[in-house]
């Protein structure tokens, strides 16, 4: 966790604040001050014939696009905490997303994409006090969004404006953050999810052994999940494919407890709301998950981009211009 450069930025934008009084300034951060310019990138043009965002046209390598209208966007973010939602009084380490999901569904067609961005994305994200003030707007790790301000729905809301910022202002329909000590829950309430071990966690847990297929259990479920910097190099994108790994097994087992018990995803929900913050109905929750259960509702979308480091040496991804282009073209858009 990153509680000495939370509080270093918390100390600085404080400064700034009252020096120049909510001024616009971007804070650089080592090598991410590029974020989203490149030299040989292909040119995107926009154009919107009113305010509102169905109207926007984008031209895209010399082909024009058009939204797809009637879609549906949810966020949906693991939030590095083993405990409930509770009221912040102070920050403790915790806070960030460990994990980002956007799920947009097309209403016409019940079909439904999946696009997974990784936790040390470099893009724009609002910077606010305690309070939810806002200081200033920063290019740094994604993951921070959530770990401004104390209130709950404000660290959702900036989480959910940073997202959307990321994919270029798409309007972003609800979100749920669910903080990480739900993993243990609702594995157990599926019976268990079995993975093959494909990193060497014995020295966190010696039941976890490299090359072993194991069901795990409980407070298992969340180590697989959620360990980082003690598993193989420590990276994320080690941690995102292991999380990938998790979601194919989770299906099958999730969709068996549905056929046997049709009031199940409710259950799931019930089982989560002591660990989520969120704007999306219970009815709705369980409509998506069923949607993304379904063994045939595997269309993903990825970003490709850069790993490196930050000046601080905490870890970064930069997307490639075109890469994140595409991405928002196959979810929003279609040829005109």
């Amino acid at each position: 966790m990153r509680h000495n450069q939370i509080s270093r930025q918390n100390k600085n934008k404080k400064i700034k604040y009252l020096a120049i009084g909510l001024a616009a300034g971007v804070l650089g951060i080592g090598s991410a001050a590029g974020v989203l310019t490149s030299a040989n990138s292909h040119a995107v043009t926009r154009s919107a014939s009113s305010s509102t965002q169905d109207t926007d046209q984008i031209t895209y390598k010399g082909v024009t696009y058009v939204p797809k209208g009637n879609l549906e966007t949810y966020l949906f973010a693991g939030i590095d905490s083993p405990d409930k939602v509770t009221e912040i009084k102070e920050y403790d380490g915790t806070g960030q997303c460990d994990v980002l999901a956007v799920i947009v569904r097309d209403r016409s067609t019940d079909q439904c994409k999946l696009l997974s961005i990784d936790r040390n994305t470099i893009t724009a994200v609002k910077s606010l006090d305690n309070d939810g003030t806002y200081l200033d707007t920063t290019d740094i790790q994604i993951s921070l969004a959530h770990a401004m301000g104390f209130d709950q729905q404000v660290r959702a809301e900036n989480t959910v404006d940073a997202v959307s910022h990321l994919l270029g202002d798409q309007t972003i329909d609800g979100y749920a953050m669910v903080n990480m000590g739900a993993i243990s829950v609702v594995n157990d309430m599926v019976g268990g999810v079995t993975v093959t071990i494909e990193d060497d966690f014995s020295d966190i847990d010696p039941s976890m052994k490299k090359g072993e297929t194991v069901t795990l259990m409980g407070e298992q479920a969340e180590k697989y999940v959620r360990s980082r910097k003690e598993i193989s190099d420590g990276s994320n994108q080690n941690r995102m494919s292991r999380q990938s790994t998790y979601e194919e097994a989770f299906k099958p087992a999730f969709r068996n407890k549905c056929a046997e018990n049709s009031k199940f995803p409710l259950e799931v929900y019930h089982a989560m709301e002591d660990y989520m913050t969120t704007n999306i109905s219970a009815k709705k929750f369980c409509r998506l998950a069923i949607l993304m259960s379904d063994e045939n509702q595997d269309e993903k979308v990825a970003i490709s981009g850069t790993y490196g480091l930050d000046e601080d040496e905490w870890q970064t991804f930069t997307p490639d211009e075109d890469s994140l282009q595409e991405a928002i073209l196959e979810l929003f858009y279609q040829k005109q």
